[in-house]
């Protein structure tokens, strides 16, 4: 096995990309554990890989529209920049998609659950059927949900430094505000809040998030970190502050413990971390579970 040095000058960019998501997914992740729609933390990543999915499928026909042959339209995607826009922008599409059909369906009342959990079925059937008629894409999706990130470069590293960074500064200057509309809409509005703008921009920090964080780190890593860290975070967490604050160290942690034991015993470094991110759980549910429930 290699040393460690040599590791991390190889795989740099997975690592920070992973690091940097494991800070900031699990407090986008806060706002839907708030907000009852934990669950949009499994579909929505799914969604994105059928959009990165779809994009392969559709080459073919967006190449034939250019007047160029199949293998000529594929030859598009070997440029490591216009390979990210179109792949981006597919996954953006879908995510930002199936986000919109959620919160218009559940305007309708009826179980969030039941919802959310044909969502995702629709949407993994489709990232299978998707991939299916395009065999190159179906290598890389199989890649993708498999979380080999490892292959991550400077221009997906550039891509999810820049939108993660820009999530993470509008939670910091407006957290009280989405926490407000998050946990009690009704108070909020007696308030005078504009609830509907900062809904709007929830959703908005929660797409993109998404659809960045499948691009590069995976669907895996994605739905992993938007759910388990608040999770462990809300049984340690005796205020809001240190619930945020828990939610993102589980998250860094879990991205740490994760890297270390998929290079000590060679395993994919997406599906480790999120195991990581399962371990380090159990304490909060612990905790959870020993706390005396209020009458």
């Amino acid at each position: 096995m290699a040393g460690w040095t040599e590791l991390l000058d190889l795989f740099w960019c997975a690592i920070t990309a992973a690091l940097l998501a494991g800070m900031v997914c699990p407090l986008v992740g806060c706002f839907l554990y708030l907000r009852h729609t934990s669950f949009y933390g499994i579909a929505l990543p799914q969604f994105a890989a059928a959009g990165i999915a779809c994009g392969f499928a559709v080459l073919a026909s967006f190449g034939g529209l250019l007047g160029l042959a199949p293998a000529e339209a594929a030859e598009l995607l070997e440029d490591s920049h216009t390979a990210l826009n179109w792949h981006l922008s597919w996954a953006g599409a879908f995510t930002f998609g199936g986000l919109l059909l959620l919160v218009l369906t559940g305007r309708r009342g009826g179980s969030e659950v039941a919802r959310v959990a044909a969502a995702f079925a629709i949407a993994s059937a489709a990232t299978v059927l998707f991939a299916h008629a395009s065999p190159t894409g179906e290598i890389y999706v199989h890649e993708l949900l498999r979380g080999e990130i490892l292959a991550i470069g400077p221009h997906e590293l550039e891509t999810i430094v820049a939108v993660l960074t820009a999530v993470l500064l509008a939670i910091f200057v407006f957290h009280r505000d989405l926490l407000i509309v998050s946990y009690d809409p009704e108070t909020a509005r007696v308030l005078g809040k504009p609830v509907l703008a900062f809904e709007a921009l929830l959703l908005l920090l929660t797409g993109l998030t998404v659809s960045v964080g499948v691009m590069t780190v995976g669907p895996v890593v994605v739905f992993g970190l938007l759910v388990l860290p608040p999770m462990g975070a809300r049984g340690l967490a005796r205020s809001m502050r240190a619930f945020y604050s828990w939610a993102s160290i589980l998250g860094l942690v879990s991205a740490i413990l994760g890297v270390w034991i998929s290079f000590m015993r060679d395993l994919p470094l997406g599906p480790t971390l999120v195991v990581s991110a399962a371990i380090l759980c159990v304490p909060g549910w612990l905790v959870g579970l020993a706390r005396p429930r209020r009458a």
